[in-house]
């Protein structure tokens, strides 16, 4: 590794996740030279479901999805928030299998989970988004509303070296593309068309140019569209109504009108959980109480107050609104990420990827995690992923007068898209207006 002194090198993070419809990708062309050598995704012995629901990696994947939506929002106080948890950790995984040292432990103790054992959930939850049987029954099924990619892009240069090792796990464990090009702009071109495909064309350009600096990209992209498994009537169940931000501005939405049997309730917040046909994901939406703000209510939740919440009250059923709205959010995450003690990763003078690969330019450091997500909520259904609720389906009995309650979200929320069957939060979001 030369020339420390004059250069540093950087491995630019992107972390893409896009809730959004679209018709089913077609055949990409492009002018990088794929590397990818591995047929689909590696398997082990563990059965899906058991590794989703381990209550190790339940609690670690809570509490980083916590922490990182809560310094999102502190960093972008003001607006709307969109966050995908899920995708983040695709992105850090990628990295961590190409980490070490202090580097490395900074970005385990961030997630929770070691490389290994982030890297197996991440693993189960594609083979499961994939539809493959998640009880080790014998029985497969479709793929789920959800789609996963991700890919590693090389500098096709004399001077990059990178390791073996770290494209097999990339490529076994994670499901990653590997191309190495020439990171000029037929680069640009093409990694702006596999985001394109990989997002039903509804980002058309990640990248508008290519630092001279970067050496590698490493991209994850979610895409999901849900139908409600109860849709709204456009003649009965919506009606116009007044959303009021925190400033006091009132807004005119389309609120959309429902009873659902999933009601949440805490010291400071009521929600409602409504479900995605098949009952494979759900919305989440929850409300501060009255003189509670936003700020306040996530500054009370880590991980375990989180999933407590997610937890349906026995018995309790509600009349829920839910205002259509369409967000689109972009941010930078490296001083959220530091907040959460990843510090190594992002200074070239301490930063450990040799096992990732080694560059005559200097070592390798992440120098950029760029995040951009998409909503679409309206009476069909979400293009977004979705957020709900174990144990709403485990009583044994229903008293004759259940109690109802009432949870519309005309002022600031939160709100979450779950899978239903793993409790795995896929995207966390908060809306300061609507519009």
């Amino acid at each position: 590794m030369g020339r420390l002194a004059k250069t540093l090198t950087r491995v630019v993070l992107l972390a893409l996740c896009v809730a959004l419809a679209g018709c089913a990708p077609s055949s990409l062309s492009l002018t990088a030279t794929e590397l990818t050598a591995h047929e689909g995704l590696a398997t082990d012995d563990s059965p899906i479901y058991d590794t989703l629901t381990d209550p190790t990696a339940e609690a670690a994947v809570y509490d980083f999805s916590a922490r990182l939506f809560r310094e999102c929002v502190r960093q972008d106080s003001g607006g709307n928030v969109f966050v995908s948890p899920l995708s983040v950790l695709y992105a850090l995984a990628l990295a961590e299998n190409g980490a070490a040292g202090q580097t490395l432990a900074q970005l385990e103790a961030a997630t929770g989970m070691s490389t290994g054992q982030l890297t197996d959930y991440l693993n189960a939850y594609a083979r499961r988004a994939a539809g493959e049987d998640a009880f080790d029954a014998g029985v497969s099924g479709d793929a789920l509303e959800l789609s996963l990619a991700n890919s590693v892009w090389l500098r096709d240069s004399e001077g990059l070296v990178v390791g073996d090792e770290f494209l097999a796990a990339c490529g076994e464990r994670l499901g990653a593309q590997a191309y190495r090009a020439a990171f000029d702009q037929s680069t640009v071109d093409d990694v702006n068309a596999w985001v394109s495909e990989r997002t039903h064309g509804m980002i058309p350009e990640l990248l508008s140019q290519i630092p001279a600096s970067a050496q590698l990209y490493l991209i994850n992209a979610l895409a999901f569209e849900g139908t409600w498994e109860e849709p709204y009537d456009e003649e009965g169940s919506i009606e116009p109504d007044v959303f009021t931000t925190e400033e006091g501005v009132e807004q005119d939405v389309r609120m959309m009108r429902s009873h659902e049997q999933g009601y949440l309730e805490n010291d400071l917040a009521t929600g409602f959980v409504k479900p995605y046909e098949n009952y494979n994901y759900a919305f989440v939406g929850i409300l501060p109480n009255e003189g509670v703000t936003v700020g306040e209510l996530l500054e009370s939740l880590d991980g375990t107050a989180l999933r407590e919440l997610l937890t349906p009250v026995e018995y309790a059923s509600v009349d829920a609104g839910l205002p259509m709205f369409t967000t689109t959010y972009q941010t930078e995450l490296t001083d959220a990420l530091r907040a959460l003690g990843i510090d190594d990763a992002f200074d070239g003078q301490v930063a450990d990827f040799s096992p990732m690969g080694e560059s005559e330019d200097g070592p390798l450091y992440v120098g950029q995690v760029i995040h951009k997500t998409y909503v679409d909520v309206n009476e069909e259904g979400t293009r977004a992923a979705a957020v709900t609720s174990v144990g709403m389906d485990g009583a044994s009995g229903t008293p004759d007068n259940p109690v109802v309650n009432e949870v519309i979200l005309d002022r600031p929320f939160v709100y979450l898209i779950v899978d239903q069957q793993t409790m795995t939060p896929v995207f966390m979001g908060m809306a300061e207006s609507i519009g």
